[in-house]
């Protein structure tokens, strides 16, 4: 199917986790009414605003996945969130809230306007740091080919924790190396793992990349129907598969020239895949409701 009628036929999202084996706990339905995930940058308080949605929080709701440990109430703009949310009347009300880093790590190299975390380049422009090599970092942002594009970084001066890396899984080709962006994995083979997929994984910082100790699949800590990722996309695969970064949601196009990576995108999907709508879960006059809200076209 041309690309172009993917991406417009709808606007609808299920990010489902990915393997058995590492498949993240999920919720049941609660009143009937499936979470809508939202994934992107807090641009604003009061509650949160991720991708023009105004969500509403609970400031003592803890936050997944934070580095350091947050509760709602401690988000600020720029970091970047994978909600789950409810629609109740015409308002989101956050249900649970996963920080997404895309990498955590010691800064392996100071460059202009860049940082090297893990193998990866991060850009930094417009964000107050004074990291140094050596340093501990924790970077909110989002992926752009190789390198992220960081919206907020917090330094780690006494982080005992984990390295982390959490971005789109490409198969390496014959004898390359595993990699997430720029960063090397070993230590884990993602062996079941397919192109697309969005992982995270912890462990140990080693040069240019990360000792895997534990690697997980998927955004969010329940099951979502409708997903509006923002993000990049990644450039066509051979076999015409493309991403947005950082998402899971994958789609195929025989147009490659057609798939702008340079612009950041806001995006819909469903059941894995860009532009599908959810076999089950929702309702038609939901799902509706829903893509209207969250103005997926």
């Amino acid at each position: 199917m041309n690309v172009r009628v993917r991406l417009i036929a709808t606007a609808t999202a299920l990010i489902l986790g990915s393997l058995q084996a590492f498949a993240q706990d999920s919720e049941e339905r609660e009143g009937g009414i499936v979470g809508t995930g939202i994934v992107g940058e807090i641009t604003r308080l009061g509650s949160i605003y991720v991708n023009d949605q105004k969500i509403e929080i609970t400031g003592t709701l803890q936050v997944t996945g934070a580095v350091p440990a947050l509760t709602a109430g401690d988000l600020q703009p720029g970091h970047t969130v994978a909600v789950v949310a409810t629609l109740e009347g015409d308002v989101w009300n956050a249900q649970h809230i996963r920080q997404v880093l895309p990498l955590v790590g010691i800064v392996e190299d100071v460059g202009d306007n860049t940082l090297t975390i893990l193998g990866t380049e991060v850009d930094v422009e417009g964000q107050a740091t004074q990291a140094t090599v050596g340093d501990w970092v924790a970077v909110s942002g989002f992926w752009k080919e190789g390198r992220v594009r960081a919206t907020r970084l917090e330094q780690l001066s006494d982080w005992q924790g984990d390295a982390q890396v959490s971005g789109t899984f490409f198969r390496a080709s014959s004898g390359g190396p595993d990699k997430v962006g720029n960063t090397v994995i070993s230590g884990i083979a993602p062996q079941h793992l397919s192109s697309g997929d969005l992982i995270r994984i912890s462990g140990k910082p080693i040069p240019g990349g990360i000792e895997a100790e534990r690697l997980e699949t998927g955004l969010f800590d329940a099951v979502v129907g409708v997903v509006q990722v923002e993000g990049y996309f990644s450039a066509p695969q051979p076999d015409g598969l493309y991403t947005v970064l950082g998402s899971g949601l994958v789609a195929y196009t025989d147009q490659p020239g057609m798939i702008d990576v340079s612009v950041r995108t806001f995006q819909c999907g469903a059941n894995g895949m860009l532009g599908e709508i959810p076999s089950s879960g929702l309702t038609p006059e939901e799902i509706e409701r829903v893509r209207a809200k969250l103005n997926c076209l």
